[in-house]
């Protein structure tokens, strides 16, 4: 390969073992001018370190699509892209949405790419990927020959910082605008163009089937509920009232239509547009109770000089949420953001717990769906984590 980088030499400048990203200060120097988004050989003082795609515009001037030196091309993609659907169909055999491609977890850093039923929605976030992406697209159209539409979302924030502008648009479309999933019994229309991420929150799968299997009885509520996922759960599993909160119009709506498709009663489960932290307050100025509550709050953190403000904010519904249950309650609270970590988050509850002379048992652990995949090696790609908690007077 004629386009070259060097690293500086000393251990501090050496590839994290595992780890894609090399950052701008670790390199010395880089031959044959690679423009932004080139594929170059990486070499250290160990000899190659690997490929990957350039670009000094962004502080992860390198991310390694290999270790080794490797011809990328449209064999390299769909090797990755069956190795990442064979983890999938093993141990998520009956989910009909998932995760195919969950970035650098999955090998293939600044790609995004979620299957709903034969859609396939994708995301391009990196100047590296994005000159990939002719190859991308045909390891996908021959790895998934039932396809019926390719969309592309390609709007995250990440792109400006690569020089890139939003793409969102129908590559290849034989479908309708919307695409009807099923999760264990719960039917959601998901609306391709719009909402969050790439449609749906994947990643929450396996919690709120978890949730809803609790068999809770009595009044729920689902905090931050965005389409209703959690509060369908829990209506399946019986419960006699669930209350959805979300502060964006749009969602509520949509959680309003899959309440239909499933055919729950309003008298059952309802929501409403309401900023969250102003709810709690007034649950509990009306002494409303609930036997379950779900927090499931957007990042309150996109960096790490945000960590203290979003602490407080974590702390102030697991604090308000501990008011209005009952004794004992269950709450579900989960993160997010990389930058919270499993120790912070159990702190913020204690914290909140010791300031309303309550006690908390752990009842489970809760992380993102398998199709999310966590590879230690890159702590970036565990993000999202949870407590399902018991909570009870002292």
């Amino acid at each position: 390969m004629e386009k070259r980088v060097f690293l500086k030499k000393g251990d501090k400048n050496r590839p994290r073992w595992g780890h894609p990203w090399i950052y701008r200060s670790q390199i010395d120097r880089a031959q044959g001018d690679p423009a932004p988004g080139d594929l170059v050989e990486v070499h250290a003082t160990h000899g190659i370190a690997g490929v990957g795609y350039f670009n000094l515009s962004s502080e992860i001037s390198v991310r390694l699509l290999s270790s080794k030196s490797v011809s990328i091309n449209e064999a390299f993609f769909r090797s990755r892209i069956e190795r990442a659907l064979a983890l999938r169909r093993r141990f998520m055999k009956s989910a009909g949405a998932f995760r195919v491609i969950a970035s650098e977890a999955d090998g293939l850093p600044g790609l995004i790419a979620d299957l709903y039923g034969e859609v396939l929605v994708v995301q391009f976030l990196t100047m590296g990927m994005e000159k990939l992406r002719p190859l991308v697209l045909k390891a996908f159209e021959e790895t998934l020959p039932s396809l019926r539409g390719i969309y592309e979302k390609s709007d995250s924030s990440s792109r400006a910082i690569e020089g890139l502008a939003p793409r969102v648009e129908w590559i290849r479309k034989d479908c309708g605008d919307e695409v009807q999933i099923d999760e264990e019994g719960i039917r959601y229309a998901v609306r391709l163009e719009g909402g969050h991420k790439t449609g749906f929150y994947l990643d929450q799968r396996e919690n709120r089937i978890l949730i809803g299997n609790l068999g809770v009885k009595g009044s729920c509520l689902d905090a931050f509920c965005y389409e209703g996922g959690f509060g369908l759960h829990l209506v399946r599993g019986g419960a006699k009232e669930v209350i959805g909160i979300d502060s964006q119009e749009e969602a509520v709506a949509r959680a309003e239509e899959n309440r239909r498709l499933n055919g729950f009663s309003e008298n059952v489960v309802r929501y409403r547009t309401a900023n969250v932290f102003d709810a709690l307050r007034e649950f509990e100025k009306e002494k409303k109770r609930f036997d379950l509550i779900v927090l499931d709050p957007p990042s309150f953190v996109k960096k790490k000089a945000a960590l203290e403000g979003a602490l407080a904010g974590y702390k102030e519904i697991a604090l308000r949420s501990m008011k209005i249950l009952n004794d004992p309650g269950l709450l579900a609270v989960f993160s997010c953001s990389y930058h919270v970590t499993d120790d912070l988050l159990m702190q913020v509850c204690m914290s909140a717990a010791r300031d309303v002379r309550k006690s908390l048992k752990v009842i489970r652990f809760l992380k993102q769906s398998p199709d999310h995949p966590i590879d230690p090696f890159i702590p970036e790609s565990y993000y999202l984590k949870g407590f399902l908690l018991e909570i009870t007077s002292l």
